[in-house]
């Protein structure tokens, strides 16, 4: 090998050796598997079943900041294609009716809730984080 072979090869390691360093300190070495992008677009959605008791129906929608529950139902019943009878009172908005089950029918109610727990507050007025499922259930209420 002659001194310009020599001095070529030289040149080619720093540079290649020059490129991992940056490559590292911009994080492309390390950058994180597609798996994490999908779990991070899990955690900016929310869930909504809707249980009749009879023909159940889920929809995911994509978190909005100040989304609440009615805002979330209004989405699911949109993209469902269901009939929503709501009746606005002082304390906010109750769910009257989701498809063709209506409230006093069989003395079931539609109740919701978050993370499995039933809020005391209407449905407008429960705000929702990312992540959270929200149930509407057409059920015997307890109160």
């Amino acid at each position: 090998m002659n001194k310009t072979n020599i001095f070529v090869l030289i040149i080619i390691s720093l540079i290649i050796a020059a490129g991992f360093t940056i490559f590292d300190k911009i994080g492309l070495l390390n950058a994180p598997e597609r798996t994490d992008m999908v779990e991070d677009n899990a955690e900016r959605e929310v869930s909504l079943l809707i249980d009749d008791g009879d023909d159940p129906k889920s929809f995911r929608g994509e978190f909005r900041e100040g989304m609440t529950a009615f805002d979330l139902l209004q989405d699911g019943g949109e993209g469902l294609n269901l009939t929503l009878k709501v009746k606005t009172y002082d304390m906010g908005v109750f769910v009257e009716m989701i498809g063709v089950k209506e409230n006093g029918e069989d003395e079931k109610y539609w109740m919701y809730y978050i993370n499995g727990e039933l809020p005391m507050v209407a449905a407008d007025k429960q705000e929702l984080k990312p992540g959270d499922k929200v149930e509407f259930k057409f059920e015997k209420s307890s109160f």
